[in-house]
């Protein structure tokens, strides 16, 4: 057995594990991620990503990747109900409007306007290789067939005991933390016994991926879900790439003596041949893998160096498409407080702040993926439709944002100061705990955005009349030893009146902006004592000098 000492063991190479070592290289931590399967998800599974997370794609320069490898199911939206496939796609308007994602819908303009990116289909086993290859490309250390044994830890560390599963070979691998991105049924989870709470599971489904060439059907009337409803057979039907790949969630129940080793491949192709309503087609079954879908979360994401990020945090069902999303929400959240501890430019108290700031998003997420769920464990349409509609029919916006993924939701924590304005804050306005609002602050040759302007460091924006901050900022860089840039937002810059009025900030008024894109701290400009007033701010949220 040979000890290895890194920073950071990451357990688990899905999305959510694949994004935490891509992040931490993007703040100069190499990790070591361990991964028990062959290789990246053979299966479908999630099917997109929403607007935030393509905004941390974007941050990762993987965002135009990802819509390239998705470009097939990129037609799929809009959620029908029928008896069968075909009887469903007779009644869908060719004609109608088609987009590549709900935030660019007729009355969503305002939405589409807050972010650089739209949200974006791809299906898991498309969009983990791209992660894949770029982590190895810049760095990381990715094993595969690699198991985690056990693990202890201590003040100091974590102490890992992995196995390569082709060789038998175990190692001892010493990290000073650890992240645990090991899915649903989380090993390390269990191993700690971290309390959860939430629904539980909601019904037995049959995961059935199947071959069936049905694009001559769905051209032009394509569609994201169809609830199939038949005596005898109940399920949703999903696209995959809108030609001849599809999943179809089947329905079982064991209070009836049904089990899944019951449904043998014939008896289930009769039965996709009966859901889509074409006896003569061609049916070929890919994989099938039961499973129920659930609401779980943990009450507390931190257990010592431990930290639990993704599905082994908050399991949730796939309504509302926000499991895979939150994962990778989790780790950008996690990976600059985990660099600065490491590099000694932040106190060990900064990473308790990732649980008070990741865990009420994940429980609230997870809860409203539950409510979208019947008692079968399928997706209830109507009262999905209910919920993002006003009641004179057009979209109830302030669901919307969160359907779409813009992140209404704010943070509070050690990490954050919050010192409000008068009045109520819109949504995105600049306020402690929320995203920075984007605006483009050039367009041409490259597009920035104010969201690219803290994605490593501490950033301080401010305009012409806070030049005092700009002296400020040498003053406490040179004491703290930290790296705090200062962006000045100029009158001739076009962006500057939209700026001014989306975050209601005064002349040389000044805002903290953390490497995670949220805001820490706004404030006016004082009359005196500046470097005093920021040195304070950024030891607070960087728990520094913290006794």
């Amino acid at each position: 057995m040979q000890n290895k000492s890194i920073p950071v063991l990451i357990v688990g190479g899905g999305l959510t594990g694949l994004a935490a070592a891509l992040f931490l290289l993007k703040q100069g931590v190499k990790p070591v991620l361990i991964e028990r399967r062959a290789s990246t998800s053979i299966h479908p599974r999630a099917r997109g990503f929403d607007v935030r997370t393509m905004e941390l794609f974007r941050e990762l320069q993987l965002d135009q990747a990802i819509v390239e490898a998705g470009k097939a199911l990129a037609p799929a939206w809009g959620l029908y109900q029928g008896e069968s496939l075909v009887e469903i796609v007779k009644d869908i308007d060719p004609a109608k409007l088609k987009v590549n994602h709900p935030i660019n819908f007729p009355g969503l303009e305002k939405l589409a306007a807050m972010s650089p990116v739209a949200g974006a289909r791809c299906t898991q086993d498309l969009s983990e290789p791209i992660l894949l290859q770029a982590a190895q490309e810049r760095g990381a250390d990715i094993r595969f067939n690699t198991k985690l044994l056990s693990f202890t830890q201590s003040n100091d560390g974590v102490t890992a005991h992995i196995q390569d599963t082709i060789t038998g070979q175990e190692q001892t691998i010493t990290c000073q933390y650890m992240i645990a991105a090991d899915g649903a049924g989380s090993p390390v989870r269990k191993a700690l016994q971290a309390a959860t709470s939430g629904h539980g599971s909601f019904g037995y489904l049959l995961n059935v991926y199947f071959e069936a060439d049905l694009e001559a059907l769905v051209k032009g009337r394509e569609f994201s879900i169809c609830r199939i409803a038949q005596p005898g057979l109940q399920g949703i039907l999903t696209s995959i790439n809108n030609s001849d790949k599809w999943v179809f969630h089947l329905s079982y129940d064991p209070a009836q003596g049904e089990r899944p080793e019951d449904y043998t491949h014939e008896r289930l192709e009769k039965l996709l041949l009966q859901m889509l309503g074409m006896p003569q087609m061609k049916v070929r079954i890919i994989s099938v893998l039961p499973w129920q879908p659930t609401v779980s979360v943990v009450n507390d994401m931190q257990h010592g160096r431990v930290l639990l990020a993704g599905d082994a945090a908050h399991q949730m069902t796939p309504y509302g498409g926000k499991g895979a999303a939150t994962g990778v929400q989790d780790v950008q959240n996690l990976s600059w407080k985990l660099a600065l501890v490491l590099q000694q430019q932040a106190g060990e108290e900064l990473l308790h702040s990732y649980s008070s700031e990741r865990q009420p998003v994940g429980k609230q997420v997870a809860e409203m993926s539950g409510a979208l769920a019947d008692d079968k464990g399928l997706l209830d349409i109507p009262k999905f439709m209910k919920l993002v509609s006003s009641s004179g029919g057009d979209y109830n916006l302030d669901k919307m944002i969160t359907m779409v993924g813009l992140p209404d939701f704010r943070y509070a924590s050690s990490a954050i100061i919050n010192n409000e304005q008068e009045g109520e804050p819109a949504l995105l306005s600049g306020q402690p705990g929320t995203r920075v609002p984007h605006v483009w602050l050039q367009k041409e040759p490259k597009p920035i955005s104010t969201l690219d302007l803290a994605t490593q460091h501490v950033t301080l924006i401010t305009d012409e009349a806070g030049e005092a901050w700009q002296w400020a900022a040498d003053v406490v860089t040179e004491q703290l030893q930290i790296t705090l840039p200062v962006y000045t937002m100029k009158k001739e810059e076009p962006a500057y009146d939209s700026w001014k009025e989306i975050t209601r900030l005064q002349d040389g008024e000044v805002i903290l902006v953390r490497p995670d894109g949220f805001v820490a701290w706004r404030q006016t400009l004082p009359a005196t004592n500046a470097p005093g007033l920021l040195k304070e701010a950024v030891e607070r949220i960087l728990s520094l000098n913290v006794s």
